[in-house]
């Protein structure tokens, strides 16, 4: 299994889209702005490989259980 290497944020970003919350909620949540977050994603999916949020948290093993 290949070992993936995200930012704390990064994490913490793919961890709150788990969660259903959505890029402006993380925002304010975390204190950045939109485009800080979007970039934020970006480079989880780059990073992760993924060509989709979804397909991201399955790598990150973030997607819940059905």
């Amino acid at each position: 299994m290949k070992e993936w290497i995200l930012s704390p944020l990064e994490k913490t970003c793919l961890r709150w889209i788990s969660q259903g919350r959505t890029i402006a909620e993380i925002a304010l949540l975390e204190g950045k702005s939109v485009t800080e977050i979007e970039g934020y994603l970006q480079r989880a999916l780059a990073t992760l490989e993924a060509g989709s949020t979804e397909e991201a948290l399955d790598k990150a093993n973030l997607l819940e259980p059905e």
